[in-house]
């Protein structure tokens, strides 16, 4: 498997000059389990080690701006996990095509204004997700911060789950890259998320765990 570095691939899109100041980094990821704030975390000291002077957020889009159900997650998160046969039937109801491409349209109507206007008051150089349903329409709202300013807004994937993953990581169609944590996610994005052969990435988990150490 080909090891990639994240941090470096994504300073191909930060301009020279950043780079030597440093990368301002926003991580858009939410407290429901999965590694979520880990991997940001831990993806965030890799820009800080690479890049000296570079500095992260962690941001919950839907907390801050977004609609229901998703504004409670947490809580309903801390709900399901307690609950296998509820879980069981939430993730098999929302992990297919249709639904997705419905959601993420609803989303958009009532939220993608909002969470422009969110992540533009962090004025980063560079939006990684690491949560499954950060990525169709914060990718669209990065696109259209980067018409509105003349300067382009790059945003990347990190998938955090292993083995098996949820439709939702590859719904963002204008992101840079996703990078996936297994050859097994690989295939799947490639064959169920539809993910194109140059936007598809593997691995970042070697080079995190190597570069900032464990915890």
């Amino acid at each position: 498997m080909t090891t990639i570095d994240t941090s470096v691939h994504a300073s191909h899109y930060v301009s020279s000059e950043e780079q030597n100041k440093g990368i301002k980094v926003l991580f858009l990821s939410a407290d429901t389990g999965g590694g979520h704030r880990a991997s940001a975390e831990s993806l965030g000291k890799q820009f800080e080690l690479l890049f000296p002077g570079s500095t992260y957020d962690l941001l919950d889009v839907y907390q801050e701006d977004g609609c229901a159900p998703y504004t409670t997650m947490k809580g309903k998160y801390k709900h399901l996990s307690a609950n296998a046969a509820q879980w069981k039937i939430v993730y098999e109801f929302t992990n297919n095509k249709p639904f997705e491409v419905a959601e993420n349209l609803r989303i958009r109507l009532v939220c993608e204004k909002r969470f422009r206007e969110r992540i533009k008051s962090y004025s980063p150089d560079v939006v990684v997700s690491v949560h499954p349903l950060m990525n169709n329409v914060p990718a669209s709202a990065c696109k259209k911060i980067s018409q509105e300013t003349g300067n382009h807004l790059p945003m990347f994937t990190v998938i955090t789950d292993l083995a098996s993953c949820h439709i939702n990581w590859f719904s963002g169609r204008e992101i840079e890259n996703l990078f996936v944590p297994s050859d097994a996610i690989r295939t799947l994005a490639k064959k169920k998320g539809g993910v194109p052969e140059e936007k598809n990435c593997s691995n970042w988990v070697a080079n995190s765990t190597r570069l900032c150490g464990p915890g």
